[in-house]
């Protein structure tokens, strides 16, 4: 699945709510999805941003990136906050309300998009997933999730992610241009393409290809990883400061990066192996998260890939750089 970079939109009072649904449905127009599609969005974006002002003293964020599957066009959006957390099972049914309302903002969510999940802690917050397809036909992929979002300031980001399957095997690429703005994002997007033209390759090999054609440019760091299914092994290869996470049986490995820089000098690359088994999750991010961030929580880890990378988003983005993330589960 190919994605957008996300935008996200901070929502604290009530001026803030026709201002995130006018700029996600300005997005789904851009990115093509249909009228009927974003009448939904724009009824769904105002009742997940009312319930943050609502029920979080903070409010909240709502970030919404484009999503293209095959020729399918949808939008992703999640809706976060640090407030005092909800009864899923309660707070779902239409008529449950806290606020003296008629209770319909979570239930006519799940009824409207093609996609709905959520994940509450109390005391801790909320996220919301919703996403809408112009095809709502088939399942979303709940073990691959991940976002880009721009640091404050910029309409694009310096960093990308990409995931490729083939067969039996799951390419996954984080890739981070120096600094952000324009020229970081035409790094970014040069190596996210060498990736997708050299798959057959190992990690070290792709990450080669894609130092060869960023000569000249901004430069940047990335990480690949390649999980075959079959064998159960991850290989890995990384240059610079993207992190790289495996969790297996609630124990976390960090994968190996050597420094260097794709585009300068002629950088040392190793390929590192680890196991793939039941219940793996890989996590890859750049170093707009905290390095310090982790998913030592196995409630969080039991959650599907686009919720724990929107928790990964919430707590620990510096939103001092572009901040990326890229989640990968063996099942949920």
């Amino acid at each position: 699945m190919d994605v957008s970079d996300a935008i996200s939109l901070q929502v604290v009072d009530d001026s803030q709510v026709s201002q995130a649904r006018r700029l996600i449905v300005k997005l789904a127009k851009d990115i093509g999805v249909n009228q009927s599609e974003m009448d939904k969005i724009a009824l769904v974006i105002t009742e997940l941003a009312t319930n943050l002002i609502k029920h979080s003293k903070s409010g909240g964020d709502i970030i919404a990136q484009g999503c293209r599957d095959s020729e399918n066009i949808g939008l992703d959006v999640l809706c976060v906050d640090k407030g005092p957390g909800m009864d899923i099972g309660i707070c779902i049914e239409d008529g449950y309300s806290t606020s003296g309302t008629m209770g319909t903002g979570l239930g006519a969510a799940k009824r409207m998009s093609s996609h709905f999940d959520i994940y509450s802690k109390p005391g801790t917050g909320t996220i919301i997933n919703v996403r809408f397809w112009n095809n709502p036909v088939g399942k979303d992929d709940t073990l691959i999730g991940g976002l880009s979002v721009p640091i404050t300031g910029e309409l694009i980001s310096g960093d990308k992610w990409q995931v490729e399957r083939r067969d039996q095997t799951i390419n996954c690429l984080l890739v981070d241009g120096l600094g952000h703005g324009f020229e970081a994002c035409e790094a970014a997007i040069m190596a996210v393409k060498r990736f997708k033209e050299n798959l057959h390759l190992p990690p070290s090999a792709i990450l080669k290809a894609m130092h060869t054609s960023l000569r000249g440019s901004r430069g940047a760091v990335g990480a690949v990883a390649k999980i075959d299914l079959d064998r159960g092994l991850l290989h890995y290869s990384g240059l610079g400061n993207i992190t790289g996470l495996v969790y297996n049986d609630s124990e976390r490995k960090h994968l190996v990066s050597l420094n260097g820089t794709l585009g300068y000098e002629n950088p040392k690359t190793l390929d590192v192996t680890v196991p793939w088994i039941t219940g793996s999750v890989l996590v890859m991010h750049s170093d707009g998260i905290s390095t310090r961030a982790g998913l030592d929580n196995q409630i969080i880890l039991d959650q599907s890939a686009e919720i724990i990378a929107a928790w990964l988003y919430l707590y620990h983005s510096k939103k001092l750089d572009d901040s990326t993330i890229l989640v990968v589960k063996d099942k949920w």
